[in-house]
C-alpha cells in the first residue's frame, strides 16, 4: 500500500512539474523512462546502461565529451600532454564542488556537516578515484582500460600495492597521471564513469553502501539525485553551484522505471515522456507519428556466426570455403538494416574523438574466388575424411530468401558434396540453440553495449561467457591482451584492426549488415545529447519548446 502511494504521488509530481515546464528556461522538467532500477550508482563498478545514464548526468569527470564527441573542459579546466605522450597534467578549476544533501545525516557524523565538510572537488577526488577503480577489490567491469597508467595492471592481478598508481595528486588542484605506454584514446577513456572522483571521506563514511542509495550517493555533476524510489522512479535536479563548460538548462530531469514498451510508446506519443530508449521494432511504430522523432545509433552487426566446435565446421578450411563465397554486397539489405557492415566492430565505437570505423578504416572483405573456395572445401573434406557434409543455417523467417540464396551459390560450386538448407526459426529459438552450442550457422548479432571496441573483440576470446562462436585461438587471445597491456601509441589502433581481420581471415564470424537501437526524442524537446552508443543521454543543454 505504501509503495502504490509514492508511486501514484511520484507520478502526479512528474505530471505537476511537467505540465509547468513551459515557463522558461528556469523551469524545465523532463521524463525519461529507464528499464530497471540501476540498483547501484558507485561510478567505478556502474555496468548497466540505467545506471551510466545517471551517473554521467550526476558526475563530472576531468573531461567530457560534448555533442560532437569532442573532449571538453570538465573538472579540468586545462590540460598538457607531454611530448612523448606519457605525462598528462591537469589544471582543476577552483570552484566545483560536492553537493551536500540534508538526506545525509546519519551517515556523515558531524551534526554541523552542512557547515563543516569540506566540499571543494580536488585532485586527491580523483586520486582515490582512480585508485578504486584498479584495485582487484573494487572488481571494476572496466578496469582493464587502465592498464595503460603506470603500475596499472600490476595493482589489477595484487601483484602491487595501489599507492604506487601512476597518479599524483601535486595539490589540491593539480592531478598528474604517467602512462606505462602512450596511449591516443586515453582522454576519452577519461570521461568514462570509472574515471570519475570519489571523495574519500564520504566514501569512508558509507561503510561499503556507496552508491546503494540516496544518502550513500555523493554527486559532483551537472545535476545530483535527489531521489530514488526503488522499482518507481529516480529524480535529478539542477546544480546550482555547477561550473562547468556549458550552462545547465533543466530544472529536473525524472526517470520513471517501465519496461514496458508498449507503454513506453504510448506515453511518447501523448508527449507524457520526452525520450526514451526504443527497439527498431518501436521506432517502427513510431515512424508516421508527428510528434516523436527517432534516431538510430549503429550498435549492432548482423551476420553469419560459424560455430566452431561443431563437428563439421571446427575445420577452418570449410569455414573459410563457405566466406569466400559469400559476398556480403551482393546478399540483398533487409529493410529495415541500416547499411551494409564494414567490419566486425559496429560504427558506435569510438577511438580518440572519432568513430573507430573512421579511424580504421572499412575491414578488408574476402574475395570472392571460386577457384579457392573449392580447393579449400576438399582439403577441409579430406581432413575430416568425407565424401559431402550437411550445412544448416538457422534465422528468422524474414531472412529465409538471402540465405536461400546464399546457399545455392554454395551448391553450385561444391555441387554434390554439400547438402545446405535454412531452418526458420523463432528468435527466441535462435537464441536457444546457440546458447546449447546446437547449431552450425547462425544469421545472430553483435552488439556494442558501450563505445569501447575491445569491449566488443573481448567476446571472442577463449574464456568469455559471451563467446558463442566456440572460437578458441591462442594467437587471438595472446593479440587482444598485447592491445590492452602493451601496445602503444598507433600500434593501438593498428592492434585492433588486425584482430577484427583475424576474425575474419578465420571465418568466425561474416558481418553483413548494421542495425541499431534507438532513442526516441519528443518533438517538443530540445538539445537532448545521446551517446555514441546509446550508453547515456547529456541532458545539459535539454530544453523543451
Amino acid at each position: 500500500m505504501l509503495k502504490r502511494l509514492i508511486s501514484f504521488l511520484l507520478i502526479a509530481v512528474t505530471l505537476i512539474c511537467t505540465l509547468c515546464s513551459c515557463g522558461g528556461d528556469d523551469d524545465i522538467s523532463l521524463v525519461m523512462p529507464i528499464a530497471d532500477d540501476p540498483m547501484c550508482l558507485d561510478p567505478q563498478i556502474a555496468s548497466t546502461r540505467e545506471a551510466k545514464l545517471i551517473i554521467n548526468n550526476c558526475y563530472e569527470g576531468l573531461v567530457r565529451l560534448n555533442a560532437e564527441n569532442k573532449i571538453v573542459s570538465g573538472v579540468a579546466e586545462s590540460w598538457t600532454v607531454s611530448s612523448d605522450g606519457l605525462v598528462y597534467t591537469f589544471k582543476l578549476r577552483e570552484d566545483t564542488n560536492w553537493q551536500l544533501l540534508k538526506s545525509f545525516k546519519g551517515v556523515l557524523e558531524d551534526e554541523n556537516y552542512l557547515e563543516n565538510f569540506k566540499t571543494k572537488v580536488t585532485a586527491y577526488d580523483f586520486l582515490f578515484g582512480l585508485r578504486r577503480a584498479v584495485d582487484k577489490i573494487t572488481d571494476s567491469p572496466d578496469a582493464e582500460l587502465l592498464y595503460c597508467i603506470k603500475n596499472a595492471q600490476k595493482i589489477h592481478s595484487g601483484e602491487a600495492d595501489k599507492s604506487t598508481l601512476g597518479v599524483v595528486a601535486k595539490d589540491e588542484s593539480t592531478l598528474v597521471i604517467t602512462l606505462e605506454r602512450a596511449n591516443p584514446d586515453f582522454l576519452r577513456i577519461l570521461t568514462l564513469p570509472l574515471c570519475m572522483p570519489c571523495n574519500e571521506d564520504f566514501f569512508n563514511a558509507t561503510h561499503a553502501k556507496y552508491g546503494l542509495g540516496l544518502k550513500y550517493t555523493f554527486c559532483n555533476g551537472p545535476f545530483y539525485l535527489a531521489r530514488w524510489a526503488e522499482d518507481n522512479s529516480l529524480v535529478i535536479y539542477r546544480n546550482e553551484g555547477y561550473v562547468g563548460a556549458e550552462k545547465v538548462k533543466p530544472t529536473a530531469v525524472y526517470f520513471n522505471v517501465n519496461g514496458d514498451e508498449e507503454s513506453v510508446i504510448t506515453k511518447l506519443k501523448q508527449l507524457t515522456y520526452h525520450s526514451a530508449f526504443i527497439s527498431d521494432e518501436g521506432a517502427y511504430s513510431l515512424a508516421d507519428n508527428k510528434k516523436v522523432n527517432c534516431s538510430a545509433i549503429e550498435n549492432e552487426v548482423k551476420g553469419l556466426a560459424f560455430n566452431c566446435s561443431d563437428k563439421i565446421l571446427h575445420n577452418e578450411k570449410l569455414r573459410q570455403a563457405l566466406m569466400i563465397l559469400t559476398e556480403p554486397e551482393k546478399i540483398e539489405k533487409p529493410e529495415n538494416a541500416l547499411a551494409g557492415a564494414k567490419g566486425i566492430i559496429p560504427d558506435c565505437c569510438l577511438f580518440t574523438d572519432k568513430t573507430y570505423r573512421e579511424s580504421a578504416g572499412a575491414l578488408y572483405t574476402i574475395k570472392y574466388d571460386e577457384k579457392a573456395a573449392l580447393e579449400l572445401w576438399n582439403q577441409g573434406l579430406k581432413e575430416l575424411e568425407a565424401e559431402s557434409v550437411t550445412i544448416k543455417i538457422i534465422c528468422k523467417e524474414e531472412y529465409a530468401a538471402q540465405m536461400q540464396k546464399l546457399i545455392q551459390v554454395w551448391q553450385q560450386v561444391f555441387s554434390t558434396t554439400i547438402v545446405a538448407r535454412v531452418e526458420i526459426l523463432e528468435e527466441d529459438a535462435i537464441d536457444t540453440a546457440i546458447k546449447n552450442d546446437a547449431y552450425q550457422i547462425a544469421l545472430t548479432e553483435i552488439t556494442a553495449s558501450t563505445a569501447n571496441p575491445t569491449d566488443v573483440l573481448e567476446i571472442f576470446t577463449s574464456e568469455n561467457a559471451k563467446n558463442i562462436f566456440n572460437y578458441i585461438s591462442e594467437g587471438y587471445d595472446k593479440l587482444y591482451e598485447s592491445i590492452l597491456t602493451s601496445y602503444a601509441g598507433d600500434d593501438i589502433l593498428s592492434g585492433l584492426r588486425t584482430a577484427e581481420q583475424m576474425l575474419i581471415n578465420s571465418a568466425v564470424f561474416c558481418p553483413l549488415f548494421t542495425y541499431g537501437d534507438y532513442i526516441a526524442i519528443g518533438k517538443d524537446a530540445t538539445d537532448f545529447a545521446p551517446s555514441s552508443a546509446l550508453e547515456s543521454v547529456c541532458f545539459i543543454n535539454g530544453g523543451l519548446d
